[in-house]
C-alpha cells in the first residue's frame, strides 16, 4: 500500500469509518508497522485493561462494562487478544464469537488480536493497534488480555487503568501474591461472588496489598480497592466502574 493510499485510510479511520479502522489493524498485524499519526491525532480515549488467569470471566467483566457504557451512550472499543491458532496464526476465538450482543451495535467496536507467540499477555501489534484505534475518537477503550496469568505485565505500559479480576476457589489470593499481580492491578475485582470463599478471597488480597509498596496516581496516595462483584448479572459493574472513573480523574 503507497503512503497516499495509507493517509487517505487513516483519515478514514480518523471519520469514524469502522471497516476502515479494521482494514488498518490488518494491515498492522500482517506487516508490523504502525501508522505514521499527526500529533494532533485526539488521543482522549480512556483506556482499561483488563487482566487475569483464565477462567475467572474476563470477558463477562468486559461485556458488563460495555452493557454499562452504551446505557450512558458512550462509545467503546474493544481489543481482545486471543491464542494463536496454529494453523492459520490467527486468533483462536475470534470476534464472531466473543461478545456477540454488541457485534451489530454501531456504536461498539470488536476486534480480536492474534498472540502470535508474544508473550506478556498482549499481541505484538497491540501498542500500535492501540494508538490507531485511539485516533478514531472512541470514548473508552478496553483491552482484555489472553488470561496467561503470571505474564500480564505488559497491559500496565499501555492502558490508563488496570483491572485485575480474580474468582474464589481459583487460589487467586496465593497467585496475586506471588505472580506479580500486584504490582500492575489498579483495580481488584473479585467475580463470581455468589460462590463460597470469595469474601476470603477480597480479604487475601486486601492484606497482601496493604503489605506492597504503595502507589500513586497524578503524585497522590492510590490504594487499590477490592471488589466484590457477580458480572454475569451485572452485580457490582456501576461500583467498578465508579473506582474506574475515580482512578483516573484522581
Amino acid at each position: 500500500m503507497s503512503q497516499t493510499d495509507h493517509s487517505e485510510l487513516l483519515s478514514q479511520v480518523r471519520n469514524g469509518d469502522r471497516q476502515a479502522l479494521a482494514k488498518a489493524i490488518t494491515i498492522i498485524e500482517n506487516t508490523g508497522v504502525a501508522f505514521a499519526l499527526p500529533a494532533d491525532s485526539g488521543m482522549k480515549s480512556q483506556v482499561i485493561g483488563i487482566t487475569g488467569a483464565p477462567g475467572v470471566g474476563k470477558s463477562t467483566t468486559v461485556d458488563a462494562l460495555v452493557k454499562l457504557l452504551r446505557e450512558r451512550k458512550l462509545s467503546v472499543a474493544i481489543l481482545a487478544v486471543d491464542p494463536s491458532s496454529p494453523i492459520s496464526g490467527g486468533a483462536l476465538l475470534g470476534d464472531r464469537i466473543r461478545l456477540t450482543d454488541h457485534f451489530t451495535d454501531s456504536g461498539v467496536f470488536i476486534r480480536s488480536l492474534a498472540t502470535r507467540g508474544h508473550l506478556g499477555g498482549l499481541s505484538a501489534s497491540t501498542k500500535a493497534v492501540l494508538q490507531l484505534t485511539q485516533s478514531a475518537k472512541f470514548d473508552f477503550i478496553i483491552v482484555e488480555t489472553v488470561g496467561v496469568g503470571q505474564s500480564e505485565v505488559e497491559v500496565m505500559r499501555v492502558v490508563d487503568t488496570v483491572v485485575v479480576v480474580l474468582a474464589p476457589g481459583m487460589g487467586d489470593g496465593i497467585q496475586a501474591s506471588k505472580a506479580g499481580l500486584l504490582e500492575i492491578g489498579d483495580i481488584y475485582l473479585v467475580n463470581k461472588s455468589d460462590r463460597e470463599g470469595a469474601e476470603q478471597t477480597a480479604q487475601d488480597i486486601s492484606r497482601s496489598i496493604e503489605m506492597s509498596p504503595p502507589k500513586t496516581v497524578a503524585g497522590k496516595p492510590w490504594i487499590p480497592p477490592v471488589l466484590l462483584g457477580a458480572m454475569q448479572n451485572g452485580t457490582g459493574v456501576t461500583e467498578l466502574m465508579a473506582e474506574i472513573e475515580k482512578h483516573v480523574n484522581g
